[in-house]
């Protein structure tokens, strides 16, 4: 499901079953992992997975993967999920939740449906091809 919903609009990323494998592995063995999945049966609908982070002002959550099986979007499966994750978060005290997103209605329009707003001091930078490969 991971890969089919984020190589598909509006991400078009370029997963493989190997590479998301090896990112979900690598966050679900963490102390600080916490998630959630809606299924429906045996059927996964969709999932929400992220890090919680001591902060100076108190416990924060970064949402790092958030999807819905692409022909149950809009169905309210990802609202949800959301709100599991809100009610999970509050008991153990996290303060602030935040996150990534691509730019557009689909994707940052949704989260401010929910609540979301974009931060106002902080700014998301990238660096690309910094590693170089060097011959020997």
């Amino acid at each position: 499901m991971f890969v089919s919903v984020f190589n598909a609009e509006p991400w078009n990323d370029e997963w493989t079953k190997e590479t998301a494998q090896i990112r979900i592995e690598n966050m679900m063995k963490t102390n600080t992992f916490i998630g959630k999945a809606l299924y429906a049966g045996n059927d996964l609908k969709g999932l929400i997975w992220g890090q919680k982070k001591q902060h100076y002002n108190g416990m924060h959550f970064h949402i790092e993967e958030f999807c819905v099986k692409t022909p149950e979007q809009n169905k309210g499966f990802g609202s949800a999920l959301l709100k599991a994750l809100e009610g999970a978060l509050s008991e153990i005290g996290v303060s602030n939740i935040y996150l990534i997103t691509s730019k557009g209605d689909k994707t940052e329009g949704y989260y401010c449906k929910r609540g979301f707003v974009s931060s106002e001091n902080m700014v998301l930078m990238t660096k690309h091809s910094f590693c170089e490969t060097k011959k020997v």
